[in-house]
């Protein structure tokens, strides 16, 4: 059940109310702000230990970046977004304790390959995929170096090293780490698949390419480890099924609008229901964050400057994910983005934000593709679905893909907002990753979520695990 509240009083959207406005008052152990795959674990995690506690989503649904699309012509689940649990530690206890197997398992549409500038909507000349013995050889040397660093960024980064400790690997260039290790086969798996997220790959700190494309990613590539899925092949069951347990526990379509946090004392937050802008009080006595803790979605929290210090130094890229249909585009084709030029036929060089990653056709569909896109942080989504159509203008434009009197259509378009943050070698020897994890317990104040752990489901899942037992501690 879902349960809408209504307002007694008509606000207008963005005004905080005082108490006596507020339409109902919420007394939990624990408020937790955002229902993705972190907050819904965390939510079920501490009801399991015998805490109350409320989950604030400013969705209309859980699950975050887990969506899907119901094609109506092939009956089809397309999952929208994450695409598979990667196996990692105890994660799938999770689904497991929801009543969810795990036992499905990935498929992937045998497409044939088209690799094209986008920009000028051309194939790249000479540019051919890495034999699969190169691409397998190389991942599996990253996958060494991995193992290496792994307790030092997974689950979090409680095992960093001091800044006069850090290893040059995680924090040179990564075109520089690529060229060290002789790993430029595997590139262009560990970029099609999440590490385009980071806007300008090669030039990132490495250690984040390896918390975007880390150890269950590249076990999950080579076959040593698992990548389910539910049986239906619906990765969303799960969150039906914590919507269903959790009940009334979830503000949804919700924002904090005000909150006011002291040490020792209860954490006090109004809610905004955004379908009628009614307000809820929640008094709660540990705050748990479980979004992107950008500068922009805390600034209602009241930051001081411990916590500014630490967020405003945060760069992101804006990443998109749906599913899209466009007459030109060709049943059993997929569309990979390259740069034309000798460095991009080596693997060491790749487009940078704002760029369409993919075009990937469905199988088992009439004429639906999937397609990721990766934005700057100045991007929307209006900007993103032009960028999206302008490519396969060019596409045609250029031959490469027949003319036809249609345009693209967006079924499903997922804007996962700001991700896989990230900060400068400079940062990190400055003591960023010491002041990040010192967070955690300030100010009554827990955090959770892909800027604390990973990207992975099955990460933050065992992250929490980590994280949780500490925020219970003592009598509250």
């Amino acid at each position: 059940m879902r349960a809408t509240l209504v307002a007694a009083t008509t606000l207008v959207s963005g005004v905080v109310a005082k108490k006596e406005y507020c339409t109902k008052t919420i007394k939990k152990d624990v408020a937790i702000i955002g229902g993705g795959a972190s907050g819904s674990h965390a939510a079920v995690w501490l009801r399991d230990h015998g805490r109350t506690n409320v989950v604030i989503e400013k969705a209309e649904q859980l699950g975050g970046h887990t969506d899907f699309y119901k094609d109506p012509v092939s009956g089809l689940d397309i999952n929208v977004g994450v695409q598979g649990w990667m196996e990692y530690g105890n994660g799938y206890n999770f689904p497991h304790r929801m009543g969810i197997p795990t036992t499905g398992s990935m498929s992937f549409t045998p497409n044939e390959n088209y690799f094209v500038d986008f920009e000028s909507g051309e194939p790249v000349e000479g540019y051919q995929a890495p034999a699969p013995d190169a691409m397998v050889a190389a991942l599996q040397t990253y996958l060494e170096v991995l193992y290496k660093y792994e307790d030092y960024i997974l689950p979090g980064f409680e095992n960093f090293p001091d800044p006069d400790a850090i290893p040059e690997d995680l924090t040179m260039p990564f075109g520089d780490f690529v060229a060290k290790y002789s790993i430029e086969a595997g590139v262009p798996q560990i970029w099609d698949a999440t590490a385009q997220g980071l806007g300008n790959t090669m030039d990132v700190a490495t250690m984040f390419v390896m918390q975007a494309s880390g150890v269950p990613m590249i076990e999950a590539f080579l076959g040593t480890a698992q990548s389910a899925l539910p049986p239906s092949g619906r990765l969303y069951d799960l969150y039906d099924a914590v919507a269903d347990f959790l009940d009334e526990d979830v503000l949804y379509n919700s924002t904090v609008v005000k909150a006011t946090r002291e040490k020792g004392k209860k954490i006090s937050l109004q809610v905004q229901d955004h379908g009628d802008d009614s307000i809820t009080c929640v008094e709660a006595k540990r705050l748990l964050i479980a979004i992107q803790p950008t500068m922009g979605a805390m600034k209602a929290f009241d930051l001081d400057q411990q916590e500014t210090d630490v967020f405003n130094k945060f760069g992101y890229a804006t990443v998109y994910a749906g599913v899209i249909r466009h007459p030109s585009l060709q049943p059993s084709n997929a569309y990979s983005h390259r740069l034309p030029g000798p460095a991009s036929l080596n693997y060491t060089a790749w487009p940078v934000a704002a760029q369409v990653g993919r075009m990937d056709y469905l199988g088992g569909t009439e004429d639906l593709y999937q397609f990721t896109a990766v934005g700057t942080d100045q991007d929307t989504p209006e900007s993103m679905k032009a960028l999206i159509a302008e490519s396969i203008d060019t596409m045609i434009a250029a031959g490469t893909i027949p003319a036809s009197d249609g345009e693209v259509t967006f079924e499903a378009f997922a804007d996962h907002g700001l991700m896989h943050p990230r900060v400068s070698a400079e940062e990190l020897y400055d003591g960023f990753i010491q002041k990040q994890v010192a967070l955690q317990g300030h100010r009554d104040t827990w955090y959770t979520g892909a800027a604390f752990s990973a990207g992975f489901s099955a990460v933050v899942w065992e992250y929490n695990e980590k994280v949780l037992p500490d925020l219970v501690k003592g009598s509250y």
